[in-house]
């Protein structure tokens, strides 16, 4: 019977990292300025998002019900980049967008008012409307919070 052989293999990392390369602050700081940088174009991509979004709930429930997995979506893209853009909010309501869609379906139940009053929310807080306060932005928060907690949905 033969003896087992252990086999380690070369690391070829290892001859670059001590080469002196960017160190792991660095890296960072050069991925936040990059996002930085990257901010006025991420705000336009919501923006945009926010306008399909919004052209979308400007019809009847029907409408508003049949295109809900595309209102979906289009919120997912929005919470997917808005904190890059200091958009924290928006994301937070967009995820209640979200969560207006998806819970009422285990409970057979749409509430298609509420659902308008978060995408009018995302509206407020667009990139493309005045800015509120942040004291505006918590209370807003706030209250979309407790609607779903009433309806009964978990975020």
């Amino acid at each position: 019977m033969k003896s087992a052989r252990v086999f380690t293999p070369e690391n070829r990392l290892a001859r670059h990292l001590r080469q002196g390369g960017p160190t792991p602050a660095e890296l960072i700081a050069d991925a936040d300025n990059r996002v930085a940088a990257l901010a006025g174009s991420i705000r336009a991509f919501v923006a945009g998002k926010l306008r399909e979004i919004l052209a979308l709930s400007e019809q009847g429930d029907d409408v508003l019900l049949a295109e809900s997995r595309a209102i979906a979506s289009l919120a997912m893209n929005v919470i997917e980049v808005a904190s890059a853009a200091g958009l924290d909010a928006l994301g937070n309501v967009a995820r209640g967008v979200i969560t207006m869609i998806e819970g009422p379906k285990a409970q057979g139940v749409r509430h298609t008012d509420a659902l308008r009053l978060h995408i009018h929310s995302l509206g407020l807080l667009s990139p493309e409307a005045a800015p509120l306060s942040p004291q505006d932005e918590v209370q807003i928060l706030e209250n979309l919070e407790n609607m779903r907690r009433v309806i009964g949905l978990k975020d």
